[in-house]
């Protein structure tokens, strides 16, 4: 049985807005219904097969949690990218079979979030954030059997492992195609989670409330629930939406599209502004390889400064040790007569002789 986790990881609520667009995603009940046809069929393994920038952790661990509890066997295989909450998901294969791609990559980092409030609501969001970052330890540990402490510094600094490093650190097993000619990637993956910003899902929830014959949707089924028609026409699949409301379809996938466009722009602009010189590379790097925001930017830049600062200061000491070495000798006397002086003294001496 063949299980793809594709794309953003997604609560079960969202994914129907994700299979609306045609942007691949997954969220527990498809994993679940995976796992439940494979009880069913009493197939004895599921191969996973990963791929994804990550997402909700929330989603991820219910992902883990029934992964570990399938009865069969559990065959993880990194693809591509298990970057963020995947790398959770990764972490539910049976001992001896995660398998990474030698192309791929895996990312450990801590939990996010947005918060506002005040100096209290902030320590909370601290607090839950943190216990956040120890449930996810504790799949990692689970793992690798690494310690917390270990782990919670790789976190802290968001770490990149390649297949060779992640198999170093036990976050795999082994590396695919060891023995075998590699396969060259497109290049078609990039390294974003891929998640549509939050007011786009809650603005297409507005946009289909405002369609009077359109009362309720399902997200769990992904089908729609109309009203004043025959029971047997009282529910419609996406692909006939699209078709008897081509106009609400299409405004709701352009609105989710320019406030996508516009979302980038404002994260562009805001790095820009705050970007200082000799951050070039950096602020490059935030902008397209591993996109991050502004706010996350910064927090690197301080860092970044912070250690260059602390290299200095190590390294201007270090280059101050020869000196150490040097043995003081005592300076020369001087008399503070001055060379004029010292010439007319030199003659009444001469013509004093004669």
């Amino acid at each position: 049985m063949k299980l793809d986790i594709k794309g953003p990881i997604v609560g079960d609520a969202d994914q129907w807005i994700y299979d609306w667009f045609g942007i691949p995603a997954v969220s527990p009940s498809k994993v679940n219904s995976v796992i439940e046809e494979a009880e069913r069929t009493n197939s004895i393994q599921i191969d996973v097969f990963i791929n994804s920038g990550g997402g909700s952790v929330f989603a991820a661990s219910e992902m883990y949690s029934s992964l570990r509890a399938f009865s069969g066997k559990v065959v993880i295989n990194i693809v591509g990218m298990a970057a963020s909450a995947a790398s959770v998901v990764a972490m539910a294969g049976d001992d001896g079979n995660v398998l990474m791609s030698p192309t791929g990559q895996l990312m450990i980092h801590n939990a996010s979030t947005i918060a506002s409030g005040d100096y209290r609501d902030m320590d909370h969001t601290s607090e839950f954030l943190q216990n956040v970052n120890q449930s996810i330890a504790n799949a990692y540990m689970i793992k690798t059997k690494k310690s917390a402490d270990e782990l919670k510094s790789m976190m802290d600094k968001e770490t990149w492992l390649t297949a060779q490093q992640a198999l170093e650190h036990g976050f795999i097993d082994n590396v695919m195609f060891e023995n075998q000619p590699l396969a060259v990637a497109d290049g078609s993956n990039d390294l974003v989670t891929g998640l549509l910003p939050p007011e786009v899902i809650e603005k297409v929830r507005n946009e289909l409330a405002r369609d009077k014959s359109l009362q309720t949707v399902n997200s769990a089924t992904n089908v729609v629930a109309t009203t004043n028609v025959k029971e047997e026409d009282s529910i419609m699949d996406l692909e006939k939406l699209k078709n008897e409301h081509p106009e609400t379809f299409k405004e709701i996938k352009n609105l989710g599209f320019t406030e996508g466009v516009k979302a980038e722009n404002e994260r562009m602009k805001a790095i820009d502004e705050m970007a200082l010189p000799g951050n070039e590379s950096m602020v490059e790097a935030a902008k397209y390889q591993t996109p991050v925001t502004a706010e996350q930017l910064a927090v690197k830049m301080i860092k970044a400064q912070k250690e260059a600062g602390t290299n200095y200061l190590k390294n201007s000491k270090e280059d101050a040790q020869p000196l150490n070495k040097v043995t003081p000798s005592a300076a020369p006397e001087t008399d503070n007569v001055s060379a004029e002086d010292k010439a007319v003294s030199a003659l009444v001496n001469l013509w004093g002789g004669k």
